[in-house]
């Protein structure tokens, strides 16, 4: 075999030694292969080792450099089609700046900027001032996110994305890493940027360099969520949430720090955060008006436990409070219009209004902390809170918080606005639950309610029912007062519901005088002659509930009067009912005058088949 020359040899090595030198130019100036389908995934060592890295505070606090509790609304409205954007100082309750803008994508919060999509370019604006510092072209834009010092941007379409890093201060590009697969928006914690990848990986990259720090893979749930406050990062789908931790190397919901909560069906399509690769989503919309809001305690094994022992869920105009087992605690209902953003500052829950109301709410018990208004006259469409850890300085509000929670519920339940039906079947079921005759007193209001649905009413009717508590009997006694006039043109309102009601106290410890006025009215409507049959059928079931047998000489008056009519005489539900009201738990006098009934001629058959049976062959 022939030698290749000494100058071959020398031109091969010198191109060979010229390509390596490209890519590690191109490597160090970007487009290094960060995000690739082949790579280390679910290492505990590298995850442990990229955790260590994160800058994190001692407690939870605002990103911002200056440690104030900020908010960052956009608003409707501003010349020249575009929109404007307010800086707020939550602890102050003043206004630093505004300044109009053509904002299309969220506001993200740097230590000493902020940054967002203005056309198709990512606009970083000094946070103290709003002057814009810094453009940076952003064409095909997916998502940004910014820790202290540096803005992350991720771009693309078709087969080719990319994630850049930029200084906040300047904007001046850092880093470039490209994706030959579907990059997520990204979220920025401490120093580190958390990328989801092709809906399966989350990629932990080191915000100085844009290198790979390590990947997570989601073996049992997809990667389509992420969230950061300032002390924990969380990722998952709408399944639920996995917090970042070192247990986050398994992949497993089981072998991770792993959280599900319970969200009641009439809150449809309350989710745990915006997705991430809906570019959509990426700006203010409707989907932050539907989601749960929590903080959690770090644990060394078993389920995530969140703060409190439980979560809120922030759905279009109202808060809920859940406890872990999913009953409610508490609610809040915003007046008038919808509540826009939301976030978990680990001491409040705090909201801002289309209206530019802003609302501090107790996480634990509903109470409302602090009100403030942004003095917006055009609709808030979104914004962003910088507020970790921030708890007002005002005292809760005067009043009870039960009060407020059964005020707020009722508000829920006498809503006008048809697209929240299903959550007024909530609201009403959580008011049932709670106890005393002014919760019975909203109830039945919502019966009289002529524009209230249907279901809603039979969902009242039911939960009236079942209900049981003793103190409400002489609120329903007193929504018997009216009674069928045809003269008056007057009728009852939900006879038939209360008298259930009633039926449902049975058995109860009821107060004596109470019952007997019970008996008093539920007898008038048997005496008016004008009530329905059915009606009639429940009145008896209720007298005989509660009255201990002081209602069996009513009744007995009763058949007489009605066993020969047409109408009432040949009903077979009130034949049976009144018979075994009268005759069940009667004595001998009862049973003869059955008899006596029985062997009438002018008797109606089912009067006379519903004795046959009770008496049998007596």
């Amino acid at each position: 075999m022939k030698l290749p020359s000494t100058p071959r040899i020398g031109r091969r090595f010198a191109a060979t030694m010229f390509h390596l030198a490209l890519v590690g130019v191109l490597a160090g100036c970007g487009g290094g292969a960060v995000f690739r389908l082949s790579s280390d995934e679910n290492n505990s060592y590298e995850l442990g080792r990229s955790l260590q890295k994160r800058q994190l505070p001692a407690q939870p606090s605002p990103v911002n450099a200056a440690g104030q509790p900020r908010l960052f609304a956009l608003t409707a409205g501003g010349p020249n089609a575009n929109k404007t954007i307010v800086a707020y100082d939550l602890a102050s309750g003043n206004v630093m700046w505004k300044a109009d803008a053509p904002v299309t994508s969220r506001i993200v919060v740097g230590g000493d900027f902020i940054a967002a999509l203005e056309g198709n370019q990512l606009v970083g604006r000094d946070q103290a001032r709003g002057q814009p510092r810094w453009r940076i072209s952003a064409s095909n834009f997916v998502g940004a996110a910014a820790d202290r010092e540096r803005v992350y941007v991720v771009t693309g379409g078709g087969n080719k994305w990319w994630l850049a890093g930029y200084d906040g201060g300047s904007g001046k590009q850092l880093w470039k890493a490209d994706a030959s697969g579907v990059l997520g928006g990204p979220v920025a914690q401490g120093g580190l940027v958390y990328v989801p990848f092709l809906r399966q990986w989350l990629s932990v990259v080191a915000g100085s360099t844009g290198n790979q720090l390590t990947r997570l893979r989601g073996i049992d749930q997809d990667i389509t969520m992420v969230r950061a406050s300032s002390r924990a990062a969380y990722y998952g789908s709408k399944q639920g949430m996995f917090e970042l931790d070192a247990r986050s190397a398994s992949g497993k919901r089981t072998e991770a720090t792993y959280g599900t909560v319970k969200i009641p069906p009439q809150l449809d399509g309350t989710t745990y955060g915006h997705e991430v690769y809906d570019q959509v989503q990426q700006g203010y919309t409707a989907a932050e008006r539907k989601r749960v809001l929590w903080t959690s305690t770090p644990v060394e094994n078993g389920p995530m436990k969140l703060g409190g022992d439980g979560y809120a869920i922030h759905y279009f105009r109202y808060l809920f409070g859940f406890g872990m087992d999913g009953g409610m605690r508490w609610a809040y209902s915003q007046p008038r219009v919808e509540l826009v953003a939301s976030d978990h500052t680990g001491n409040v829950i705090v909201a801002v209004s289309s209206a530019g109301d802003i609302v501090a709410i107790d996480p634990q018990t509903g109470a409302v902390r602090s009100r403030k208004s942004l003095g917006t006259t055009t609709p808030v469409l979104g914004a962003t809170f910088d507020a970790g850890g921030w708890a007002p300085s005002e005292q809760p509000e005067a009043g009870r918080v039960s009060e407020s929670t059964v005020a707020a519920l009722v508000s829920i339940a006498r809503d006008r606005d048809a697209r929240f039906d299903r959550v007024k079947e909530l609201a009403v079921a959580a008011l049932a639950k709670l106890p005393g005759p002014e919760v019975t007193s909203q109830l039945l209001a919502v019966l009289a309610d002529n524009r209230a649905p249907q279901k809603l009413k039979d969902t009242v009717v039911e939960l009236l029912v079942q209900r049981k508590d003793p103190s409400s009997l002489p609120v329903l006694t007193q929504q018997l007062a009216v009674k069928t006039d045809y003269i008056a043109q007057t009728e009852p309102d939900a006879l038939a519901p209360v008298a259930k009601a009633i039926a449902g106290l049975g058995g109860m410890n009821l107060d004596a005088t109470h019952v007997t006025a019970a008996l008093a009215a539920l007898q008038s409507h048997l005496d008016t002659g004008a009530t329905a049959v059915p009606d009639l059928v429940g009145v008896i079931q209720a007298m005989s509930a509660i009255g201990g047998g002081a209602e069996r000489l009513t009744l007995s008056s009763h058949l007489l009067l009605y066993r020969a009519d047409d109408e009432i005489g040949n009903d077979p539900t009130w034949a049976k009912t009144v018979v075994v009201a009268i005759g069940a738990k009667g004595g001998p006098a009862e049973r003869e005058l059955l008899r006596r009934v029985q062997g009438d001629a002018r008797t109606r058959p089912p009067v006379v088949e519903a004795i046959r049976d009770l008496l049998g062959s007596e």
